[in-house]
This record gives C-alpha cells, structure tokens and sequence, in this order.
C-alpha cells in the first residue's frame, strides 16, 4: 500500500517591498498568501493527516497553521527543508539571466543566484527526505519552499538529484503516492486560481518584482 506525502509550498509573500531585497528568511505572508492559505484549508479539510512538517521559516509555519487550524496533528519543524540559499543580488553580474535560469542548472555546481549550489541543496534535502520516509505515517502534510518541491518530486520521480521542469505557484499543492514505485497523482494544484491565467514562471515573476 503506497503512503501518500502532500508538498505545499507556502502561500505568497513580498520579498521585494518597494522593489528592494529584504532577507528571504525572516518574511511573512502577505495577505494575498494567508487568503491562499485559507484556500488549501478547505480543500484539504477532510483530508486525514498523520503529520505536518515546515521548514520552520515563518512563511512556511504561517502556511501550516492556516491550513491546519482547529485540527490536532502533530507538526515539527526541520530547517533541512528550507529553501535554496540565494547570494547578494548586486553582485550578480547579470540578475535577469540568473533569475530567469534559476532551477534550470545545467550543472549541480552552479550557484541559485549567486548562492548555495544546486549540489548543496540536494545534500541537505536528500537526507532529510530518506528521514522523513523512515518514519511510520501514511498520509503526511509537508509545508515548504517552491525550489524544495521542484528538487523532491524530481527526486521522487527519477532516483537522481535533477531538476524536472517543474513550476509551482504560492499554495500550490503536490500529490505523491510513494511505493516500490512512486506515482505523482497530482502537481501544484492551485486552489484559488485552478487555471492561472499567468504563463509566467515564478522566477519570472520575481525578476519583474526586483527589476531594477
């Protein structure tokens, strides 16, 4: 019987207020993102849950509690989840092409944004995720970052630390049913815009927030 493991990634925030960088570990959700939030919450209401991890980053605690309240499960927190590490903005020697080619590295040597390398990345998630998979549960509520979702699927999918290309919006929730063969039953369900209408990528996104 496979066990089926829910990634959400956290709902939106501002990184970028009045087009400036702030530090991407301490913000919280926007409005906009606690509402998205809330959306998940109905959408998963009479979903039964063993447990719910975060990456203990506010805006994925913030997610959690939303999407949990009035219910009693067991959430922890396991900073090995948190989001790829990007570098100081202002050095990159050309931001658009940074952000635009962020998770599609041709190497796991190359840096997310001037920062942690895609090899690191998967060092620390890889380990944490076998340790995730080792405990007993069968239905399993996982609140993290949009970069974490795209490495753990890829991973789940393929056996190999890679990068499909994946997209994932604020909220968007992901289905694995995890066996001796793993299956994706479903990818970044967005249950406040089933069909966005938006075909731009998330780092596009973010590229037209911080352009200076």
């Amino acid at each position: 019987m496979r066990r089926r493991l829910l990634l959400l990634r956290h709902g939106e925030v501002d990184y970028f207020p009045q087009g400036q960088p702030i530090p991407p570990d301490g913000v919280g959700l926007t409005l906009r993102g606690r509402a998205q939030a809330e959306a998940v919450a109905q959408l998963l209401k009479g979903v039964p849950l063993d447990l719910a991890v975060h990456s203990g980053l506010p805006r994925t605690r913030e997610t959690a509690e939303i999407v949990l309240k009035g219910r009693s499960i067991p959430v922890e927190a396991w900073p090995e989840f948190k989001e790829i590490r990007p570098g100081r903005l202002r050095d990159l020697p050309d931001p658009e092409r940074a952000f635009k080619e962020a998770f599609h590295p041709r190497e796991l040597s190359e840096r997310f944004l001037g920062g942690e390398t895609y090899e690191a990345f998967f060092d620390r998630l890889i380990p944490a995720y076998e340790r995730l998979l080792s405990r007993s549960w069968d239905t399993l509520l996982l609140v993290v970052h949009g970069g974490v979702i795209r490495a753990l699927v890829s991973y789940a999918l393929t056996g190999e630390r890679r990068l499909l290309g994946l997209e994932v919006h604020p909220c968007g929730l992901s289905v694995l049913d995890i066996g001796e063969k793993t299956l994706l039953r479903a990818h970044n369900i967005v249950a406040y815009d089933l069909v966005p209408e938006s075909r731009l990528s998330t780092m596009e996104l973010l590229w037209q927030t911080y352009r200076p």
